[in-house]
């Protein structure tokens, strides 16, 4: 008897061995199994990160290029209103010499002009259509320069030294243009309430 009892105690103990191993093995396949599901989750959850990522980049890119598409409009839009503006101006200004005013107006571009060259001899350059106007004004005021009536201009005229070194642009249209720059913030802020940005 001793010897079944051997055999089997040694089956009982190989059982019990066959029995831990498989406890072993199953227990480490579930730890691999948990093991794997969590690394696919983490891999999961990395790559929705990185696509919400780059949706929310391609949608900050997008809206900043509709922004600035937006604002250049604007710009462009606002300046061709300024632009009207001017060009109204300049086409109602064009008829500056039927003005009841515009012999007044022409003596205070002489006077202007000239008090930039004080001292100087000068030459006022004009429209040969304002000549008999100039030289009248300036027998009134007593000046010694000479007259050329040798620029194309709406209204105004040019002074300069002899020597054409210092030349003084007193013409509408230089006028008009200096003004641009000058009143273009006050245009603006009556137009748009702004100073001109967006």
């Amino acid at each position: 008897m001793p010897y079944e009892q051997l055999i089997e105690s040694v089956n009982e103990c190989a059982e019990d061995k066959i029995r831990t191993i498989r406890e072993r093995t199953a227990r480490r396949v579930a730890e691999i199994h948990a093991e794997a599901a969590e690394k696919e989750e983490r891999v999961r959850q990395k790559h929705e990160e990185a696509a919400r990522t780059a949706i929310e980049t391609e949608r900050g890119r997008s809206v900043a290029q509709m922004k600035k598409e937006t604002r250049m409009q604007l710009v462009l839009a606002k300046d061709e209103v300024y632009q009207k503006a001017f060009t109204g101006a300049k086409e109602q200004l064009s008829h500056i010499r039927s003005d009841a005013n515009y012999a007044g107006i022409f003596r205070k571009l002489i006077v202007e002009a000239v008090a930039e060259l004080e001292g100087s001899r000068v030459v006022i350059s004009i429209d040969p259509r304002d000549e008999p106007l100039c030289t009248r004004l300036v027998a009134e005021l007593n000046l010694n320069c000479g007259i050329v009536p040798g620029i194309t201009t709406v209204g105004g005229l040019d002074v300069s030294t002899p020597d054409g070194r210092f030349v003084i642009k007193n013409t509408v249209e230089s006028r008009l243009e200096r003004a641009k720059g000058l009143i273009k913030p006050a245009i603006f802020a009556t137009l748009y309430g702004d100073q001109g940005g967006v």
